[in-house]
């Protein structure tokens, strides 16, 4: 007789490859919704706890049921329940951004040390991205607890400290250059072809964020992070200028370009070496 044991367990197997990757995704609804509350507060230098969550326009407190990711906003129209102004897009969008980038690493890594590395990474990533997107910074106080974190948490990977901390190394040294490259080369070029009034091509937030970035990637990683997000800053901060009719050296945050490139290095890292070496090493 047949035993029904090996289907029995595949289908355990597979559920449970289902599920938790579901509850990491409720997970990261919830933590999107504090996430909003640190992009809100933070470039104002308000604290996280106190008041507690209440509407920007009328500061009336928030009820828990008016506090369920996405579902409220939907519920609710996108209008506060009191004043009934208008809540920004910005909130579903970062809960649901985190709830499926810390379900796609649960996916990707399963329950191990490196998924909790990630869903860390992601999270600095999504709130110093948005918080860049609205003020043009990227705040000392959560990059430089970020690379200590990423630095720190690389010693549960001992085959991976090295890397990590020539990366942390690597990526601080890239915006130096990048700096000192804008400054006395670019920024002359524009000044003297466009007219345009020397201006900082990149902000020093960024020297912890693209350290950060290599303490949680590694020296490899990074570079496929920093060449996917100069591409992509290129080629999109073009497409704006164009669109917009911006003027020559007119800045755009790099932070969320910085942040794309990190995904794609912490996703696609491996895949895109190795599609590297084939294509110039058969």
């Amino acid at each position: 007789m047949t035993s029904h044991r090996p289907i029995v367990s595949w289908c355990l197997s597979g559920l449970m490859s289902l599920l938790f990757p579901l509850i990491v995704f409720i997970f990261g609804l919830a933590l999107g919704s504090f996430f909003n509350v640190c992009i809100y507060r933070i470039p104002r230098n308000e604290s996280l706890i106190f008041p507690p969550s209440h509407c920007p326009s009328c500061k009336k407190r928030i009820k828990a049921y008016d506090n369920i990711p996405i579902l409220s906003y939907i519920l609710l129209l996108g209008k506060c329940r009191f004043c009934k102004k208008p809540i920004s897009i910005r909130y579903p969008i970062v809960e649901l951004l985190t709830g499926l980038l810390f379900a796609a690493a649960a996916f990707k890594f399963g329950f191990t040390i490196t998924l909790l590395r990630a869903v860390i990474f992601i999270s600095f990533l999504i709130i110093v991205s948005f918080i860049d997107l609205e003020h043009q910074i990227a705040p000392f106080r959560l990059t430089i607890p970020g690379l200590l974190l990423g630095l720190v948490t690389s010693l549960f990977l001992p085959w991976f400290t090295l890397s990590s901390f020539i990366g942390m190394i690597a990526g601080g040294l890239f915006v130096f250059l990048a700096w000192l490259l804008w400054r006395y080369i670019l920024a002359r070029i524009f000044r003297y072809t466009f007219g345009v009034k020397q201006q900082e091509g990149i902000g020093w937030g960024d020297l912890p964020l693209t350290a950060m970035m290599g303490a949680f990637l590694g020296w490899q990683y990074l570079l496929v992070a920093l060449f996917a997000a100069i591409f992509l800053g290129a080629v999109i901060g073009l497409l704006i200028r164009v669109i917009k009719k911006g003027k020559p050296g007119e800045p755009i945050p790099f932070g969320p370009f910085l942040a794309i490139g990190s995904l794609i290095g912490l996703f696609f890292g491996q895949q895109i070496i190795n599609l590297y070496w084939s294509l110039f090493l058969p």
